[in-house]
């Protein structure tokens, strides 16, 4: 069962830290960055999250403004991550720690007011093997919420936090058959957090991707359940586009269309095999190419372009005797294999998937629509939200494209920042 998404209060309890100190802390915290909310970021990855939380960042002709929140400690053990996260200190000011979270004394962590983390994702993802809290790194949440609890006995108190993880971890039990997402519940309630999740949908909060993720978020037991409908607020208010009422910024169209020609890494692409490349050029380029895409520089109403701008393809579109013997299993006995989409091309006129960590053409949408290859590093870097002055440096191309997968798209951090402050305002009067 999920934890209720609930906005009661209910008992309110002695406070944790003074609620008028809290408030008073908001209210100065844009006109002062001394004032702003301290954030601890562990798992921090190539700083997504961090960026998000930060603000003051614009993507494609949209600025997204600076948010109450400092990063003052940021840790990944991910070379290819930290190098990086380190590159863009224009937005990421403070460098992160590379290192083992494990090897981290929490001594050595400052006071903070609010923690963030995306533990490793690989244990519970679909694209992955699984393991669960069998791979190590798949008990890392426990480690977390050991920094959580010594925050409380540190001056600071944190408010609360957020965790992000993939929707696999909803179905991955611990050893006494706990779902991993209400043993977070459990454990975070008993240190006197008041938690919640919700699953959701990156392109209904602004990123141009239909990437589901797992978010928990605990705040003060005497404050209250965060509402998750207060990320619904913040789209409207800050009119951020979204799937359900404005997505044409959202579109691949619209993601392709207009990326500087002096932006970072924009030639950039990662070779297919030759069996990868095989496949892709059998599935064919989708049906609208350079003049479709003019037209979403233009600005064209979607309705007024080609008929097939929304038809994308995938292996099921290749010739029967194109396909290799396994590809013919799956396509001659649909239901036994549930009728996997691999290879998956997505059109101009639509949302592109999940941008995984590997990168591979199977398991994501990784294939430019009309030309046959991988997006180019900037082009993923844009259907994850991130700025076109973002770099992405790397030694091997393939560690570029495995920290934009691993990363939480910055809009959507920055929804998730903007949601808590408003929030807490409203709880904090």
């Amino acid at each position: 069962m999920h934890k209720k998404i609930t906005t009661d209060i209910g008992n309110v309890k002695e406070p944790l830290w003074s609620l008028f100190a809290y408030k008073e802390l908001l209210s100065h915290s844009v006109a002062d960055d001394t004032k702003s909310l301290k954030i601890v970021s562990l798992f921090s990855g190539c700083g997504g999250l961090d960026l998000g939380f930060t603000g003051n960042f614009k993507f494609r002709d949209k600025y997204y403004n600076k948010n109450e929140y400092s990063i003052i400690f940021s840790n990944d053990i991910d070379p290819a991550a930290t190098l990086v996260y380190n590159s863009n200190s224009k937005f990421l000011q403070h460098p992160i720690v590379k290192d083992d979270i494990r090897n981290i004394s929490e001594q050595d962590i400052p006071d903070f007011d609010f923690l963030i983390a995306g533990f490793p994702c690989q244990p519970f993802s679909n694209a992955g093997l699984r393991k669960g809290v069998d791979d190590y790194r798949g008990t890392l949440f426990q480690d977390t919420i050991k920094i959580l609890e010594y925050g409380l006995g540190q001056k600071s108190k944190p408010i609360g936090f957020l965790f992000e993880n993939v929707r696999g971890i909803m179905s991955t039990k611990m050893p006494n058959g706990t779902l991993v997402p209400d043993e977070i519940v459990k454990r975070t309630e008993k240190l006197g957090y008041k938690t919640n999740y919700k699953l959701i949908q990156s392109s209904e909060y602004g990123v141009p991707s239909n990437r589901f993720r797992l978010i928990i978020i605990g705040i003060r037991e005497d404050i209250g359940y965060f509402d998750y409908n207060t990320l619904y607020d913040v789209v409207e208010k800050f009119d951020i586009p979204n799937i359900r009422q404005n997505p044409y910024d959202l579109y691949l169209g619209s993601v392709l269309c207009d990326i500087p020609e002096n932006s970072a890494q924009r030639n950039d692409f990662w070779a297919y095999s030759p069996s990868g490349q095989y496949m892709v050029e059998k599935i064919g380029i989708c049906s609208d190419g350079k003049t479709q895409l003019e037209k979403f520089k233009k600005r064209e109403p979607i309705e007024l372009m080609s008929p097939t701008i929304s038809t994308g393809r995938s292996w099921k579109n290749m010739n029967y005797q194109d396909m290799s013997e396994r590809f013919r299993k799956i396509f001659n006995d649909p239901q036994k294999y549930h009728s996997p989409n691999f290879y998956r091309r997505f059109a101009l006129g639509e949302i592109n998937g999940t941008i995984t960590a590997s990168a591979q053409p199977e398991n994501c949408g990784i294939t430019h629509p009309f030309e046959n290859r991988r997006f180019t590093i900037r082009e993923i870097a844009r259907i994850q939200s991130f700025p076109d002055n973002f770099v992405f440096p790397y030694k091997k191309i393939a560690d570029a494209y495995k920290v934009i997968g691993n990363a939480v798209p910055p809009i959507l951090g920055w929804v998730l920042a903007k949601s808590l402050t408003e929030f807490l305002k409203q709880r904090c009067k």
